[in-house]
């Protein structure tokens, strides 16, 4: 189901917007300016406000437009989504949709090699597998470079093709 967001007048009631685990969305808002260690001084310049209003917004004193929340979760780099859900999720960098790219490129090429189309649910299994890896490895390896072909095999594997 999609919601349409709110029109730029709607304002969001902070002291009612609770999540699961009943923090509040100044908690939230705290949380995520904090994630990112910042002082309030700090997420106040970022945001371009000043520092008493959020701290307003932190402490649920004031409600947060619908612009202004996307301004925020721009600033900070996180979902809104996750946001809404008490989470604080960093949003996609344009590396992450890069090695996206790579890796369904990669797949694809495989795919043109073996000569029939695989299920779909098989391509989305290695390319999400792959991702997920390689990305991992990346983070946990300094200096290694995003290389997909590393898995190969497996990708086969997953697309009922072997070796």
């Amino acid at each position: 189901m999609i919601v349409p967001l709110p029109s730029r007048s709607t304002l969001w009631n902070t002291k009612r917007m609770k999540n699961a685990s009943a923090k509040s969305f100044g908690e939230i808002l705290q949380d995520a300016r904090e994630s990112k260690d910042l002082s309030l001084g700090e997420g106040a310049k970022l945001l371009g406000v000043p520092k008493t209003s959020l701290w307003r917004w932190e402490n649920n004193e004031t409600k947060v437009d619908a612009q202004r929340l996307v301004d925020i979760a721009a600033a900070y780099g996180l979902s809104i989504s996750a946001m809404f859900e008490g989470r604080i999720v960093v949003a996609p960098t344009q590396t992450d949709f890069d090695r996206l790219g790579i890796v369904v490129e990669h797949i694809e090429r495989m795919i043109q090699h073996i000569g029939h189309r695989p299920k779909p649910e098989a391509v989305r299994t290695a390319v999400v597998e792959v991702l997920r890896l390689e990305t991992t490895r990346v983070l946990e390896t300094t200096g290694s470079a995003f290389d997909p072909s590393r898995y190969d095999a497996m990708v086969g594997g997953i697309l009922g093709h072997s070796s």
